[in-house]
């Protein structure tokens, strides 16, 4: 099967700081780095890696970035033929990491909104049943409900990563088979202090299972039979940026091989806990052989690959 990731690709400016700036304040980076990312290309690579067959759908512009991102793909053996070219410049994020591995991003997404998927994709047609659609927040709601109705229709799965939070998600959830949030977007967009809580709320609303990520703690998977809580590995943080991309698009890879959530989920969570203790997003992603080595044994066998 397929995991078509629909979502976009952008080029990451990473700034290394001491501290964040308070306002009004200059601070002096200890120093910077580019690469590619963008939750949607970012989650299609980690995908990839554990071994799922991808399709990046993304609106890219019509600079020497986009050139770089349509050969990234090639080089990570992701189908680019849905990337849609704009007459503008692809989409930047500026991202800040202080000493401590805490991250901040500030985003622009002209080719983002201008996006609207399934509509001039061919997602209508390459999306069948069996396969998984994974998609973001970065772009409209209109375009999420639409691709995710389709997806119902197809008879795919469907996996909701609602980062960065933009809309309610009220009239997605019920088309969502995952929802993976973090503890702040739960308790937001459950609107409970508490992200366990928010969780069930977001079951109440439509979701079919919840993964609230839980940063060093791990992950909780809260489905109508209760909840699991799934520890992270300990490990000396260098730069958390990028550790909820790696964890979903690895989680999404991993189900739509056949596996089951509550067995991906612990092989994602240390996936997520490799990135961490490196520096950049997808450049401190685990290579295809380091997830290879924290794969269940039927996989790293190759028996359930497609």
């Amino acid at each position: 099967m397929t995991v078509h990731v629909v979502g976009n690709a952008c080029l990451d400016t990473l700034y290394r700081l001491q501290r964040f700036p308070e306002p009004g304040e200059t601070v002096v980076a200890d120093g910077m780095a580019e690469d590619l990312g963008g939750k949607g290309l970012n989650q299609a690579v980690a995908a990839a890696r554990a071994g799922a067959r991808v399709r990046l759908l993304a609106a890219i512009g019509s600079d020497p970035t986009s050139v770089a991102v349509a050969e990234r793909l090639a080089e990570e053996g992701i189908d680019a033929a849905g990337l849609a070219r704009l007459d503008c410049p692809t989409d930047r994020s500026m991202i800040q990491v202080d000493a401590g591995g805490e991250n901040t991003i500030v985003s622009v997404t002209g080719c983002a909104d201008r996006f609207a998927p399934p509509h001039r994709t061919d997602l209508d047609t390459a999306l069948k049943a069996g396969d998984l659609l994974l998609m973001q927040g970065n772009l409209r709601i209109a375009a999420v409900r639409d691709c995710f109705t389709l997806a119902r229709n197809r008879g795919a799965g469907t996996v909701l990563n609602p980062s960065p939070i933009r809309d309610s998600y009220a009239s997605v959830l019920p088309l969502a088979d995952l929802l993976v949030v973090n503890r702040g977007e739960a308790c937001r967009l459950g609107g409970d202090a508490d992200p366990h809580r928010a969780a069930q709320t977001l079951l109440r609303r439509g979701a079919s299972m919840v993964v609230v990520t839980l940063g060093a703690a791990g992950a909780s998977l809260i489905t109508a039979d209760g909840r699991t809580d799934h520890p992270a590995p300990g490990v000396t943080a260098v730069d958390t940026a990028g550790a909820g991309d790696l964890l979903c698009g690895v989680l999404a890879g991993l189900l739509d091989r056949g596996v089951a959530t509550e067995e991906a989920l612990p092989v994602a969570i240390r996936a997520a806990a490799i990135g961490v203790t490196r520096a950049g997003v997808l450049s401190s992603f685990p290579t295809r052989a380091e997830i290879q080595a924290i794969l269940p044994p039927s996989l790293a066998r190759g028996g359930a690959e497609r």
